[in-house]
């Protein structure tokens, strides 16, 4: 016979980061009912933030010790500042779409819901950690390695955004295409995010790259080992010789036209 259900986890003050990890990936749906029956959530929100920001802080410095040297600390701190930026412009279109769902939650508990979110994303990240830094110190491929860091992430993004989707659930919900919708929106401004703030993974000679780039673009590059300069210099070159020819032949006037 299974078990009794676990109680629900009712935030409070004296409430471990054990025991919210632990609701997390055991019981996200007794988490979520007790979010929503507190009177006082925002200090279990504000815990739901710092286990995400750790989680994101250790992805990012196991991203960093690929290359080490300066990316110890660049890549955990552009892991953090591009997951908050991302989560900030996605907040009110996170709303929008949930109100298109005709859910009852409000903006506190949608708030509350993208921590949970967030916090169940850095968690899988953690799991992850192991097994990326083992590659991370045996591999000298950028590409292989990018490629187990975006599976990870698409895995932990699929399953993160799910403590949204259980939330709806909760409010009696049944309609979840929109955020469905807002879940693929999300999922591209991470990914153009983590292009704009490159390098993640190896080195560079600057902090920033002001040179704008697709993220498919970004990838093609990189997988093929050449940079935005090789591949214009790649492009056919048109002979000076041809052109100067032809436009001498187009300057040629018309004798039915001269006077």
């Amino acid at each position: 016979m299974p078990g009794p259900e676990p109680e629900p986890i009712t935030p409070q003050t004296d409430t471990s980061f054990a025991q919210v990890f632990e609701g997390l990936l055991k019981s996200p749906k007794n988490l979520i009912e007790g979010i929503t029956k507190s009177e006082t959530p925002g200090a279990f929100t504000s815990k739901l933030l710092l286990l995400a920001l750790g989680g994101f802080l250790i992805f990012g410095i196991t991203l960093g010790s690929f290359s080490f040297h300066e990316q110890l600390w660049a890549a955990p701190l552009k892991t953090v500042l591009g997951l908050a930026f991302s989560t900030v412009i996605c907040l009110p279109s996170l709303y929008v779409f949930s109100a298109l769902t005709g859910t009852t939650l409000g903006i506190k508990e949608i708030i509350q819901g993208m921590a949970g979110a967030l916090a169940l994303m850095a968690s899988l990240l953690l799991g992850f950690t192991p097994v990326l830094w083992v590659f991370s110190q045996s591999t000298t491929s950028e590409t292989f390695f990018g490629f187990l860091v975006l599976a990870t992430w698409l895995i932990a993004v699929f399953f993160g955004t799910g403590f949204l989707l259980k939330m709806l659930s909760h409010s009696g919900t049944e309609k979840k295409g929109p955020l469905k919708i807002w879940i693929g929106i999300f999922l591209l401004v991470t990914l153009q995010m983590s292009t704009t703030l490159r390098p993640l993974i190896g080195r560079s000679d600057s902090f920033f790259t002001t040179e704008k780039r697709f993220f498919l673009e970004h990838w093609g590059l990189a997988a093929t080992g050449t940079t935005r300069g090789q591949a214009d210099e790649e492009l056919p070159q048109v002979d000076d010789d041809s052109v100067k020819a032809k436009e001498g032949r187009n300057s040629k006037k018309n004798p039915f036209l001269d006077e």
